[in-house]
């Protein structure tokens, strides 16, 4: 359950976000900008880094979790790209970091995820049987592509439509996997 003093520490977060470079902002910053004791930080993330995780994951990342399927992965991807349309000035400066806890790379653990659990869905539904191996090949190869084409539309400065590039993304998929069906039957 997410409290009101998480929220309001995301909301500070959020906003200097959008005025400043990520470097540029520090725990003192965002506690000053949130209107709390610095210390009252600490009792609900380890860092920074921490907080910009938890934004994703509870604005975007949990509904994600649960709602997505084989059936339904193309309504959540776009529900995905519509929360990201709309944070994209927020996103495009969390994107710019290029550190370690970089968030391109929580982006990339987080589908990677997502994209395992619409691959086994669709082999469970489709009745086929893989190796781990090449299941974890199909997970890395759907993550890393998709990451790169939503990391390239957030930066893009004339985007196309959430609903666009989730019908291109859909159907590079699809026929992705058609192409693999014909294949193993």
């Amino acid at each position: 359950m997410t409290s009101t003093t998480q929220q309001q520490i995301a909301a500070a977060f959020k906003t200097l976000m959008l005025t400043m470079p990520f470097k540029q902002i520090s725990v003192t910053l965002i506690m000053k900008q949130a209107q709390l004791r610095r210390q009252t930080f600490y009792e609900y993330f380890q860092d920074k880094y921490d907080l910009l995780a938890w934004i994703f994951n509870a604005e975007a990342g949990t509904d994600l979790e649960e709602s997505v399927n084989y059936e339904h992965w193309t309504s959540s991807l776009l529900d995905l790209l519509n929360y990201l349309e709309t944070n994209r000035a927020y996103y495009r400066n969390a994107l710019a970091i290029s550190e370690q806890n970089s968030f391109d790379q929580y982006f990339l653990a987080h589908t990677k995820q997502l994209t395992d659990i619409i691959v086994r869905d669709l082999l469970k539904t489709k009745n086929i049987p893989l190796t781990g191996e090449y299941i974890s090949f199909l997970r890395e190869y759907f993550s890393r592509a998709v990451v790169s084409v939503i990391v390239d539309w957030l930066q893009d400065d004339q985007p196309t439509s959430p609903q666009y590039l989730s019908h291109q993304l859909q159907t590079v998929i699809e026929d992705t996997i058609s192409g693999f069906l014909i294949r193993v039957q």
